[in-house]
């Protein structure tokens, strides 16, 4: 019998290193962000005497925050509504159906994943400016909702996978496809359309350039942006710059760390063939 101990493996050890950095990183950002200004600047890693809410207080009600909150919140709500609204459908149609050219159409999904939206920005400001959408929210809500690529993939295996039972049992009870879709198909999809509505959610509320290129106007911007607008001047506005990076990421992590089980077994159900 080996008693002795089993060695970490050497990618473990990596992630161990990293994830521990990371929670320094996050602990150390929330600390400081209850300390005031003059203290960050003077005493950087000194402890706090007691703990200070102005910075909370200031963010508040000085500088807007609900209005940056309010903004990011619609974008995200009405962004996901129709990205888990048009990739269930196109997912339904490239798993279920069969039809010229359709491992053709799943390729130009995947291809996707391969291709930030950086590298098309030029034409989409150019469609965008010609709409009269510029400096609209909805402008930037049409460009984070094309983003399919990852859920019609993880989709698509699913419905792919389903028994072809219960299409047909739905078909004899007279359904039509779009109420076979919609009451039978899409409930069946819940756990992985969850997962992909905590993952895309997260990915478009952390989203800088898109709402950089197409929000000017102060009232229309994002989280990200406020945070942009504090670290522009980083030592003036290192108090206000440390407590909206918590604001920003803070909530994300705890939602995160709530519904990680269910993120992974929504994945793992879209992502399992067979």
């Amino acid at each position: 019998m080996n008693l002795r101990p089993k060695k970490m493996p050497i990618s473990a050890a990596i992630l161990w290193v990293y994830s521990l950095f990371t929670l320094f990183v996050l602990v150390y950002m929330t600390y400081q962000s209850f300390r005031p200004k003059k203290d960050l600047l003077s005493a950087t890693f000194a402890f706090p005497k007691h703990l200070d809410f102005g910075n909370y207080r200031k963010l508040f009600m000085e500088q807007g925050f609900f209005t940056y909150l309010l903004n990011s919140l619609l974008i995200v709500a009405a962004a996901l509504f129709l990205v888990v609204m048009l990739s269930t459908m196109v997912a339904y149609g490239i798993g279920k159906f069969k039809f010229r050219f359709k491992k053709g159409v799943l390729l130009y999904f995947l291809i996707g994943l391969m291709f930030p939206v950086q590298l098309g920005i030029v034409p989409i400001f150019l469609l965008i400016r010609q709409m009269g959408l510029l400096d609209s929210q909805f402008s930037v809500i049409l460009v984070l909702a094309s983003g399919l690529s990852m859920p019609v993939f993880l989709l698509t295996t699913f419905f792919a996978n389903l028994p072809n039972d219960l299409y047909e049992s739905a078909k004899i009870d007279g359904a039509g496809e779009w109420t076979t879709f919609i009451r039978v198909m899409f409930p069946l999809a819940s756990p992985i359309t969850f997962s992909i509505c905590i993952i895309m959610s997260m990915q478009i509320w952390n989203q800088f350039f898109v709402p950089l290129i197409f929000l000017h106007s102060e009232s229309k911007k994002t989280i990200p942006l406020m945070i942009m607008k504090f670290t522009n001047n980083a030592i003036y506005n290192m108090d206000m710059a440390m407590v909206g990076s918590v604001m920003a990421t803070v909530p994300l992590l705890i939602l995160l760390f709530l519904f990680s089980r269910r993120i992974i077994e929504g994945v793992a159900s879209g992502g399992v063939k067979g």
